[in-house]
């Protein structure tokens, strides 16, 4: 174990770019789906009632529709989905009708790619749209932010985080997704000036900012440390935490792949207790983070160079950490950092966990559903749902699946089938 006293002072990649956490949930909105990962950000749905396995055909389609290239995930809120698309040189955000998929609206912008980015694996959008408060925020490939009217798509406010702000360019387009802290969105800017950013919801002015630092294509997240509410973003190097009520760095730690890239994560607890998984060389480590006179303390509780978490997300239930390393899916325990069982044939496949079940989409398209536990997986139904590559992540609203790849997006129903009705006398 390793601890210090922190004090405020190519494929490999492109895959990085699809995914990008506040832990806790947006308070005052309808909350359906309003954001990366959910209403907690975490991936976790409660009270879903998920039936032991689908009818041989599988799951129940609603409907699906062409759609367009990019990789946004898909937010849900008030009967509506929202997610970002690439048309030729524009980006759009699209408003769809929850029960039919039908347009409701669409803002398009130019959007054309800076020079020295990459466009081998495509020019996004790859950031999932926020919705709170009536507006949904999104983040493109270039670093355009923008404020939309979630009703109409009438734009509100709109920043260039590169030409405004001197931020960062991502090489493989910026993925972070935005997230929500009390009056304002928080987006990662980079750059000389700037590292996190907050704009208030309602004007787009700057109200707070984070001491200069780097960042890499995974979210941030807000967690609690002791009292104290710390933003907590991975750097291509590490990871850091910055303080929210002045923005001053409170520690950092080193977790590093030879590619400079940490795509995922992190992944926090109630019990302090800190996960991050990187890909190629970097592995994962659990740390704990606690707050005293001297500052944040970061213990290192084990580290496990075998699991190493790429392009996929991953969840945490309880003590187990649920992620794809390669195309293994494992269950690792925070605390032990021991792997209690794995099962190979999840191709960088992402996850909803849901009352006991896992619902699976790989990188192929492919649908699982499995019973999970600490003691190992059931996989009980799987079906073909989408094309190659399906690299989004998926949203779960109660039984209702939304997910897409870059041609199409399918509603799917994966609750028990309807009893058929009676018929008339």
């Amino acid at each position: 174990m390793r601890s210090f006293i922190a004090t405020p002072s190519s494929l490999a990649i492109a895959l990085c770019l699809l995914f990008a956490a506040d832990a806790r949930a947006i308070a005052g909105d309808d909350v359906g789906w309003p954001q990366w990962g959910g209403p907690q950000r975490n991936f976790v749905v409660s009270g879903a009632a998920l039936p032991q396995r689908w009818p041989s055909g599988g799951p129940r389609e609603l409907w699906r529709r062409p759609l367009g290239a990019g990789y946004s995930g898909i937010a849900v809120q008030n009967g509506r989905l929202f997610t970002m698309l690439r048309r030729g040189g524009d980006e759009l955000v699209l408003a769809l009708d929850q029960a039919s998929g039908e347009t409701l609206w669409e803002h398009g912008y130019a959007a054309p790619a800076h020079v020295d980015q990459v466009k081998d694996f495509g020019k996004g959008p790859n950031a999932t749209p926020l919705v709170t408060a009536g507006k949904v925020y999104t983040v493109g490939f270039t670093s355009r932010l923008i404020c939309l009217d979630a009703r109409t798509g009438n734009e509100r406010w709109s920043h260039d985080l590169v030409a405004e702000f001197r931020g960062r360019i991502q090489p493989f387009g910026y993925a972070s997704s935005p997230l929500r802290h009390e009056d304002m969105v928080i987006v990662m800017v980079g750059g000389e000036l700037h590292g996190a950013m907050g704009f208030d919801l309602e004007d787009g002015s700057v109200l707070w900012q984070s001491d200069p630092l780097d960042f890499s294509y995974a979210s941030p997240l807000i967690v609690d440390v002791d009292g104290e509410d710390q933003l907590v973003v991975m750097t291509p190097t590490g990871v850091v935490g910055v303080g929210l009520s002045d923005g001053r760095l409170r520690w950092e730690y080193h977790h590093e792949n030879r590619y400079g890239t940490n795509c995922q994560g992190p992944w926090w607890g109630d019990d302090g207790l800190l996960f991050v998984s990187a890909h190629a060389d970097a592995g994962s480590r659990t740390l704990r983070l606690t707050r005293g006179k001297d500052g944040t303390r970061v213990d290192e509780i084990h580290r496990d160079k075998e699991l190493r978490i790429f392009h996929s997300n991953a969840v945490r239930v309880g003590e187990q950490i649920y992620g794809v390393s390669e195309s293994r899916l494992i269950a690792h325990h925070i605390r032990s950092g021991e792997q209690a069982w794995s099962r190979s044939g999840f191709p960088g496949a992402n996850l909803v966990y849901a009352a006991g079940k896992l619902v699976l989409i790989d990188e192929s398209g492919k649908l699982t559903l499995a019973e999970v536990s600490p003691q190992g997986l059931d996989a009980r139904s799987s079906r073909d749902i989408l094309g190659k590559p399906a690299w989004t992540a998926p949203s779960l609203v109660g039984t209702r699946l939304y997910a897409r790849d870059t041609e199409s997006i399918v509603a799917l129903e994966l609750g028990p089938a309807r009893p058929a009705a009676a018929a008339a006398p």
